[in-house]
């Protein structure tokens, strides 16, 4: 506080001392407004993207362990029925027995990855856009499709398996793997 005069009429509050006008007062609160509002839309963003990567990471790891299940039931195979571009049917004793299993067919029917065998069908995956099948030789050659009249573990050496699926935000998720067929000669 100041005075300009000896008596403590004339004496003047300073700015400070008198405080924020209503004015000033709404300026401020509209200011911390906006800022704190784009502060929440910044964490409202990266949490969908969080989310996002996190959905699309779980799609990856699901086309993965389906790819890799059939993978090794296909390296056990005793004999390739059915070799087609997107479905493959083969004898095989997949669960060790010592016994083959006949007709272990894997195709694409609506958009989801079945696997049949004995009379049951079983949804692996679903939402699938492709799963493609490509086959070489012992020479490394690749094999049209379908593969011969009647292939065999000795015509198709490998198996190489693409599967395509869509992913979090329209991405495309691919995921490849090839199965080597065991060598019985």
């Amino acid at each position: 506080m100041w005075c300009s005069g000896p008596t403590a009429r004339t004496c003047k509050k300073t700015r400070a001392q008198r405080g924020l006008s209503l004015i000033e007062l709404m300026v401020v609160i509209t200011l911390l407004g906006a800022f704190f509002g784009m502060v929440y839309e910044s964490v409202i963003v990266g949490l969908r993207s969080v989310r996002s990567a996190g959905s699309q990471e779980d799609v990856r790891l699901q086309l993965a362990r389906t790819l890799d299940f059939l993978t090794r039931e296909v390296s056990v195979a005793g004999n390739v029925d059915n070799a087609e571009d997107q479905r493959l049917q083969f004898d095989a004793d997949v669960d060790g027995n010592g016994t083959t299993e006949n007709d272990i067919n894997y195709q694409v029917v609506s958009g989801d990855l079945q696997r049949t065998y004995n009379g049951t069908t079983v949804t692996l995956i679903g939402d699938l856009q492709t799963l493609d099948f490509n086959y070489t030789d012992a020479t490394g050659a690749n094999l049209s499709t379908p593969v011969g009249s009647q292939p065999t573990r000795d015509t198709i050496r490998v198996v190489h398996m693409t599967v395509t699926a869509a992913g979090a935000n329209g991405a495309t998720l691919s995921v490849m793997t090839a199965a080597y067929l065991r060598n019985n000669s």
